[in-house]
């Protein structure tokens, strides 16, 4: 009996087989005929496989991916004819859903792509999880013809991009220890890369994505996707991929401010190339509304508004430069122009001007802020107008940056009597339910999320023990601050008790404060009484709580142990 090849419609035939025969072990041997599989000796080798302890499946497993790999070879080798991959393709696309089978029609798709017919192509599109193990270069061809099956399976990773929890941590950063770290790390991201991958160096892939992405931006404005627009074009020109960034419209700003961040430098002669960009286009264009876009990347409007800090902090100075005033309001101009980012893109409205209020009063109050940083609180606070300082951040997205880098430049240096009076104007400016209706609630949010963020991992770096071993740190920064913003914001509950947990992390903390741990095991108890949560945050609450009381008892054999009565009895009460 001649031997007929497996591959092909085989199912129907063994099916006929199996329920017309009397025998099955007579109708299996006749498969196995038929197929080519009575190989001399096989019955032999069955028991000796047995006994080394691998099962019939697993032997078949092997000897299939041994056959998948010959077949692989074969159809990578030079003399695999086009005619070859018709043939073969057309006796292994039915069995493309099974992941067996697979490698093999994938394979011959992936080599002779150029070749796929539409009607093929149309097929693996209709299939989910077919299409997802397609080649690239199959997806790319079907993505290209289809614009909106592309933005439908882009919207995935965007939503990874936008939730991944390490890209939020760097974003919410206010003052990196290295912009260049911030970068690296951001464009060398997995699932940047996989973007990278998906575009493929394609311009009309690039353009069909930046599109998407201004979509997504007009419905939901978050900063995360002006870093991914920030990062993908950056990439695209670290690659020197000249046909895809030299048709982006918005390259030339984005090396320009990249070249700021790199370089933690910005001069005249750089914002003249800035200013360069937007000669090419007007207030109320859709490139004006991009550019704006680019500019609420957080990277970008953090050095933005450091740079307006230190430029405030040299304006102070005697010999000051002249042109500092410049520097600063160009500065505030392009900040600007981030704030309103979410109501132009899209809508093709002009952006108004930066508010007069900052330019005339904002400037002048902060900087008489700086002036009396080592004044004695009861006699500067007659030349500092905080109400006014209050009024304008809370309405102001350019202001109040400029404030919490401020305020952030402070801690870092460790000058508690500018913190002790700036300090309550950031509980006095958040941001309340009542105010969510407001276009710029989601802004003001993340703004001072990330600044409480930022000012805590300062605290845990440099002052822990000062926040309890220091009076006026004790009072100013945890207990008339902190303590008090712990009923605003879950993310704010969740950092303080972070901070608690942190004295015990460093047994060197310990013999410092003594018998003053109490303290701590005090602010614990009004954290969580007073801290908001919701139901949904209670497992996150639990490991916060229980992973305090934890390692307190644990570090130096428990001599510092805390037992906050509330906190205890929760963690029992969960257990």
């Amino acid at each position: 009996m001649s031997k007929t090849n497996l591959i092909g419609p085989a199912e129907e035939t063994i099916k006929a087989h199996l329920s017309q025969s009397g025998d099955p072990l007579e109708a299996i041997r006749t498969i196995q005929r038929i197929y080519g599989l009575d190989l001399p000796g096989i019955e032999a080798m069955y028991p000796l496989l047995d006994l080394a302890g691998y099962s019939r499946h697993e032997v078949h497993l092997y000897c299939l991916d041994a056959l998948n790999k010959a077949i692989l070879a074969r159809i990578e080798s030079p003399d695999f004819t086009l005619n070859d991959f018709r043939d073969l393709y057309r006796r292994t696309s039915p069995y493309i859903h099974i992941p067996y089978m697979q490698p093999v029609p994938m394979a011959l798709l992936k080599k002779f792509e150029k070749y796929v017919d539409e009607d093929i192509l149309s097929s693996l599109k209709n299939d989910e999880e077919v299409f997802e193990n397609c080649p690239l270069n199959i997806k790319q061809r079907i993505w290209k013809q289809d614009e909106g099956f592309f933005q439908g399976q882009m919207l995935n990773v965007l939503n990874d991009y936008h939730h991944n929890e390490r890209l939020q941590a760097l974003a919410m950063n206010l003052k990196p220890e290295s912009y260049q770290g911030v970068i690296e790390e951001r464009r060398s991201h997995p699932i940047v890369l996989k973007i990278m991958d998906i575009i493929g160096g394609d311009p009309k892939l690039y353009t069909m994505f930046m599109t998407m992405l201004r979509l997504v931006f007009e419905a939901t404005p978050y900063p995360s996707l002006s870093s991914l627009r920030v990062d993908l074009l950056m990439n695209v020109h670290d690659q020197d991929i000249e046909e895809v960034y030299k048709t982006d419209e918005c390259h030339k700003l984005i090396w320009s401010l990249d070249t700021c961040i790199r370089s933690q430098n910005m001069d005249e002669a750089i914002i003249g190339k800035i200013k360069e960009c937007f000669d090419k286009t007007v207030n109320g264009e859709p490139l004006y509304a991009e550019f704006a876009m680019i500019l609420m990347d957080p990277i970008i409007s953090n050095f933005l508004s450091s740079c307006i800090v230190r430029w405030l902090r040299n304006s102070v100075d005697e010999g000051a430069p002249g042109n500092l005033e410049d520097l600063i309001n160009y500065n505030a101009k392009l900040l600007n122009l981030a704030e309103h980012a979410p109501r132009a893109t899209g809508s093709d409205l002009k952006i108004p001007k930066i508010d007069r209020d900052i330019r005339i009063n904002f400037w002048h109050d902060i900087s008489v802020v700086i002036i009396n940083e080592n004044t004695p609180t009861n006699q500067a606070n007659s030349l500092i107008n905080i109400t006014r300082i209050e009024s304008i951040i809370s309405k102001s997205e350019v202001a109040r940056k400029i404030y919490v880098h401020y305020l952030i430049d402070r801690a870092s240096e460790g000058d508690i009597t500018s913190l002790s009076r700036c300090l309550p104007s950031i509980l006095n400016t958040l941001p309340s339910e009542e105010d969510k209706d407001n276009v710029d609630y989601n802004i003001h949010l993340y703004t001072y999320q990330s600044f409480f963020r930022t000012f805590i991992n300062i605290i845990i770096k440099r002052h822990l023990v000062d926040c309890v071993m220091d009076i006026r740190w004790r009072q100013a920064v945890v207990e008339e601050f902190l303590l008090r913003a712990v009923t605003w914001d879950f993310s704010v509950h969740e950092q303080v008790v972070k901070m608690l947990n942190e004295y015990f992390k460093e047994p060197k903390h310990l013999p410092k404060l003594g018998e003053q741990v109490a303290v701590i095991a005090d602010w614990a108890d009004k954290v969580f009484l007073n801290g908001t949560r919701e139901e949904k945050d209670t497992p996150v609450v639990y490991h916060l709580y229980y992973s305090l009381l934890r390692d307190s008892a644990m570090v130096l054999e428990g001599q510092f142990r805390i037992a906050p009565p509330a906190i205890v009895h929760f963690c029992s009460t969960i257990r």
